[in-house]
């Protein structure tokens, strides 16, 4: 019998002026989610790995607690409760950052910034996360989307340019420059600096950026069951 995915769960994190670590812990219900012994195991896992500086689910698992491993902590509370209980991921910012964690603690993001510093970081940072959260960008450059993706993307819209009365008898070279301009719409969609700024969308990410002297070095986007 296949197990049940474990699509519900919770973040929990701890975060100082110098430093942030997230830990995702997931379950097959939001029921089990809630349950206080889950929330207990979730803070205890949050403390150790922020005091260990950890920044795997892989280094957090092999890690001593009550005795045994984390693993077998983790394996003896989905035996107890009956569901499919994890640690999905384990991620830690140091330095310049700014964070964002819902309220419900099952959405959230951090930002690694260069250029700007101390509150001012921790200020960009957070208006950032929150802007990850609500857009939802898949890649911090152009650079990281794959060729394959490029390509795909790329044939899709030629193809459906191809099939519409009002393009399908225009020359080649002008399907070429609208198939670029809808490309630039799909960079828009998953690319952080190329979104419209969710609380200014006459600016993008990247205005947003170079008007406070910020640079992204990193994002993570933390969605419970989907990343």
């Amino acid at each position: 019998m296949a197990e049940k995915s474990a699509t519900e769960g919770l973040l929990g994190h701890k975060a100082t002026d110098t430093a942030i670590t997230v830990v995702e812990m997931t379950a097959n219900t939001d029921f089990v989610a809630k349950n206080e012994e889950f929330k207990k195991l979730l803070h205890d896992l949050v403390e150790m790995a922020d005091q260990n500086k950890i920044d795997s689910a892989e280094k957090l698992s092999a890690m001593s607690l009550n005795g045994a491993l984390v693993s077998e902590n983790v394996k003896a509370m989905a035996g107890k409760i009956g569901e499919n209980i994890g640690i999905k991921r384990v991620v830690r910012a140091e330095g310049d950052f700014g964070y964002y964690i819902h309220f419900d603690d099952k959405q959230g993001a951090i930002v690694e910034l260069s250029g700007v510093s101390g509150v001012k970081a921790r200020e960009i940072g957070k208006d950032i996360a929150m802007h990850i959260v609500f857009a939802k960008p898949s890649f911090l450059t152009r650079d990281e989307v794959s060729p394959e993706a490029i390509k795909k993307e790329t044939e899709i819209i030629t193809d459906r340019l191809k099939t519409d009365p009002k393009n399908a008898s225009k020359p080649p070279e002008i399907l070429a420059k609208i198939a670029t301009g809808q490309l630039n719409k799909f960079y828009a969609e998953q690319v952080l600096p190329d979104q419209a700024y969710y609380k200014e969308n006459a600016k993008t990410v990247a205005q947003i950026l170079k008007d406070s002297g910020a640079t992204v070095k990193r994002f993570v986007r933390f969605q419970v069951g989907v990343i």
